[in-house]
């Protein structure tokens, strides 16, 4: 098969095994990953900027959610789609036939792979993601934001409270007033869409950004830093000796109101 759609596909693309580690929200190791990736770089289709463009939520976005949340008097909830970009299918006419990486133990010699899925590597992958992610939330009901791509709300329960949801690549965030939507959004999402999601409850760090959340009996406050991306950055360009000198500005001085002449 694969000498038959040679003329069409190419050459096999080549794949390699990748290990990732994954850091907690002090940036010390947390778990390691393995993924078979493709080299796209030698991807024969010439595909555009917008071919292959995936939104995603930007910390603004997110900052907004959670101010949002804390309006409410909720906290934010996590979740981790899992291998995301082997969770949607490749359209028709846009094939790919790959090698498998070398010295793998699980193909015999001269075994080519013909996916059905997209993979890490492909280059619109990220693009073939977010529209699966994209279609099933709206298949659920929900509305996605006119101005920001990767924001999305409405209702899974009718008559209740609406859920938000916040997308970046494979991880989201979501609230609602009740437990019972939150609940809901759960079930659906993962036994009727049948999406591998991992529900992670409430995420202790996202995008970079550490999170800390109290609950009192009639607020909730969540206080958010960036220390970890600070102390990498001071390290990584060798600040840790430097001179601190004191900021002119006051705390808590409203430089707003000095008086002018």
């Amino acid at each position: 098969e694969y000498q038959q759609l040679k003329p069409k596909l190419g050459h096999a693309l080549p794949t390699i095994a990748l290990a990732t580690i994954k850091p907690d929200e002090y940036g010390k190791p947390q778990r390691a990953k393995y993924r078979i990736c493709v080299l796209g770089n030698m991807d024969p289709n010439a595909w555009s900027k917008n071919d292959c463009f995936a939104p995603v939520m930007t910390q603004m976005e997110f900052r907004l959610l959670v101010a949002a949340a804390v309006q409410m008097k909720r906290s934010v909830k996590g979740g981790d789609f899992k291998q995301a970009f082997c969770q949607s299918f490749l359209p028709p006419g846009e094939d790919y036939i790959l090698r498998p990486p070398k010295d793998c133990p699980f193909t015999p010699p001269n075994t080519y792979l013909k996916l059905i899925r997209t993979l890490y590597g492909l280059k619109r992958s990220p693009r073939h993601w977010y529209e699966k992610a994209r279609a099933t939330f709206i298949d659920m009901g929900l509305q996605q934001c006119a101005n920001s791509p990767c924001i999305f709300s409405g209702t899974v329960i009718k008559g209740e409270s609406p859920i938000y949801i916040g997308l970046y690549v494979d991880d989201f965030i979501y609230f609602s007033k009740s437990d019972e939507v939150e609940k809901e959004f759960e079930q659906v999402l993962q036994q009727e869409k049948k999406m591998l999601v991992d529900f992670t409850g409430e995420p202790t760090h996202f995008l970079g950004i550490r999170i800390e959340t109290i609950k009192e009996e009639d607020a909730v406050t969540i206080f958010l830093s960036q220390e970890t991306s600070i102390e990498a950055l001071i390290e990584e360009l060798q600040l840790e000796k430097a001179n601190t000198p004191n900021s002119p500005y006051r705390s808590s001085y409203p430089v707003d109101k000095i008086p002018t002449e």
